[in-house]
């Protein structure tokens, strides 16, 4: 029981208002949620013990909880335990009833997560979307991919509690969500941009295509709380995320919170001229064709594989075109292992997916260019990782709201 939850109750005895016993109900109530949501099962004992309260008022805890779906009772005993005499009846969540949906809206494709309260993985959905699409088709492929997915998995729409998005070139502080170009300097930067997304409200235009609020983030962001979440960097508390893709993102991640920065452009180093990224594309891009023999307008990803099979094979100019993209990634990660001094450094995005022909390189320079360059690891999630994020922080805002103490 927490310390507030004890003061009211110390408060509360000698006044005898309706409304003080009325707010400790409710204060004992969510220490119970919070309970059954840090456990697996728990009997009337054990809300008793955890929540510091008599038998009768656990009884009385449980049932609310019962009545309003919450918990139900649980089918056997946890781990299979056995005790002489009749067994204790034991209470679990309902997870799939608090449902949560992670949406991507992104250049090439809308990917959709939908997650029970648990966090367990219930369905991942990802449909490709023309990259010239404006906001209403790629809002509204984004939004009839979750309908379909939603339906698929056999989910009630009103046990969705919470959806959540990742939008590319969006910088996110708090609700309010502007596109990189509103930003000083920002103009030249539309490679971070969808088409139209500066010209709308993206958070109003989401919401109101889902038919609900919708919290909105940087899509880069989510994809480093995924990898703190589910990927390689769940043992990392401070984090730097390096996305290697069409455009050069990153996040920050200290003491397990997104670092979002004063306007929500902490760690864009992918603006940052100095380190060429833009031209380290063009001679990618560049190369890529050559390989293969295709021209500007055939160019494809898989010309990309290409240049990357064909570094590995001991091409040399392979090689170098590959060993320039690593040392701009480098510079950008160093720039900010140097801010915040972490515990990992993460590389992700579609260009990770090369395996070492990329990352040995990537990891000299950053050994190179670093002080004492922190653990390197390559990101273990796919295409799905921004989404998967999302409905990580879909999860979040699920729990705080059944954690809040309702008047």
């Amino acid at each position: 029981m927490s310390q507030d939850t004890r003061e009211t109750q110390r408060s509360a005895a000698p006044s005898g208002r309706a409304g003080d016993a009325h707010l400790l109900r409710r204060l004992n109530l969510v220490a119970t949620v919070r309970a059954f949501l840090d456990a697996t099962a728990l009997t009337v004992s054990d809300v008793r013990a955890t929540v510091g309260v008599s038998r009768p008022t656990a009884e009385d805890l449980v049932a609310t909880l019962l009545h309003q779906g919450f918990v139900r009772e649980a089918p056997g005993r946890p781990n299979g335990e056995r005790s002489a005499g009749r067994p204790a009846r034991h209470y679990e969540v309902v997870a799939e009833d608090f449902a949560v949906v992670g949406v991507d809206i992104g250049a090439h494709k809308v990917a959709v997560v939908v997650c029970d309260l648990r966090g367990n993985v219930v369905a991942v959905r990802r449909r490709s979307v023309d990259s010239r699409l404006g906001p209403a088709g790629r809002i509204g492929a984004a939004a009839r991919l979750v309908e379909t997915t939603v339906r698929q998995t056999g989910t009630s729409w009103e046990h969705i509690r919470s959806i959540a998005c990742g939008i590319t070139g969006v910088a996110a502080n708090g609700s309010v969500v502007k596109d990189v170009r509103s930003v000083p300097a920002g103009h030249d930067l539309d490679v971070y941009s969808l088409p139209g997304f500066d010209t709308i409200d993206v958070v109003s235009e989401v919401s109101a295509r889902f038919k609900r609020d919708v919290l909105v983030s940087n899509d880069i962001h989510l994809a480093a709380a995924a990898e703190q979440w589910r990927g390689a960097a769940s043992e990392a508390r401070d984090l730097v995320y390096m996305h290697a893709g069409r455009r050069l993102g990153a996040a920050i991640v200290i003491n397990g919170q997104i670092h979002n920065g004063r306007r929500g452009l902490a760690a864009s180093v992918g603006s940052m001229k100095i380190l060429g990224w833009a031209d380290v594309m063009a001679q990618l891009d560049r190369e890529s064709r050559r390989l293969s023999g295709s021209t500007a307008s055939e160019s494809t990803s898989g010309d990309v594989r290409a240049l990357f099979q064909a570094a590995a094979a001991g091409d040399r100019t392979a090689m170098l075109t590959v060993d320039r993209v690593a040392e701009a990634l480098a510079l950008g990660a160093s720039t900010l292992v140097h801010a915040v001094d972490p515990d990992l450094v993460v590389l992700g995005g579609g260009l990770s997916r090369a395996g070492d022909v990329l990352a040995a390189p990537f990891e000299r320079h950053l050994a190179e260019t670093s002080l004492d360059s922190p653990e390197f690891r390559v990101s273990l999630l796919g295409d799905e990782s921004v989404a998967l994020g999302a409905a990580r922080l879909a999860l979040d805002d699920l729990r705080a709201s059944l954690l809040a103490v309702q008047d």
